[in-house]
């Protein structure tokens, strides 16, 4: 036999055997990406989610919940997820074992007594013991000082919740009576001030303005205005001629 025609048929068993090694390396290779994608699977968000719940979805998906401690979280129930790790969107192998922290709900606190408190003081308690602050309403009160709490909601001692809020009922102290500021123009400077002494009110500065035809003296406008409401103590200002 000729070299020439074994070359040939050697050359032909090589070039098979070489062709079905790549053709079976392609197959190996569609088969193990196929095979991975099979047994991998993307971890959900479990966050907030009941862990009975959680738990009927990690096994559909061949993942394995596993709960590794447990806080309080006011805005998650009792139970509920409040950390898993992986966290959500990681892409893990079937069997993975996700490890989840679990709710304790809100942490319960004894509502403090801040009734006859100052209302800052109030205030700051409620924040120190982990509450915050409500509605602030005022009210007048004659015989309770300017202030003061005189109710609050949830009452002293009640049961509640890291978080929750406790409103407030604050005095405005006693009504403070107003009267009508009667029209002063056109008195002599002597006779508004003595009103204003007499009335309780307190005197303020008085400018003097030119005003031909008017005598010296005599109140051309004044401060608070007439008609207006005024208070004790309010200050009244008088501008009169010169």
């Amino acid at each position: 036999m000729s070299a020439r025609p074994i070359l040939r048929w050697t050359g032909r068993v090589a070039g098979g055997c070489l062709l079905a090694v790549v053709v079976g390396g392609l197959a190996f290779c569609v088969a193990f990406r196929a095979e991975r994608r099979v047994n991998v699977v993307t971890v959900p968000d479990w966050t907030g989610k009941p862990l009975a719940r959680a738990t009927a979805d990690a096994g559909a998906l061949g993942l394995v919940l596993e709960t590794a401690g447990q806080r309080h979280d006011p805005g998650v129930p009792v139970d509920g997820i409040v950390q898993q790790d992986p966290q959500a969107g990681a892409v893990v192998r079937r069997g993975r074992t996700v490890r989840v922290t679990l709710s304790l709900g809100g942490e319960t606190i004894a509502v403090p007594d801040v009734v006859r408190h100052p209302a800052r003081q109030a205030e700051a308690e409620i924040r120190r013991m982990g509450l915050e602050p409500g509605v602030e309403t005022r009210v007048t009160v004659s015989d309770v000082p300017e202030g003061q709490v005189i109710a609050q909601w949830p009452v002293p001692g009640t049961t509640s919740l890291n978080g929750e809020r406790v409103h407030r009922l604050v005095s405005e102290g006693p009504r403070v009576p107003r009267w009508v500021m009667p029209d002063l123009t056109g008195r002599p400077l002597r006779e508004a001030q003595d009103w204003i002494t007499l009335c309780g009110f307190r005197a303020g500065p008085v400018r003097r303005m030119p005003s031909p035809g008017k005598a010296p003296g005599t109140v051309l406008g004044q401060q608070p205005l007439a008609g207006w409401p005024v208070g004790p103590r309010d200050v009244v200002e008088l501008t009169v001629a010169r």
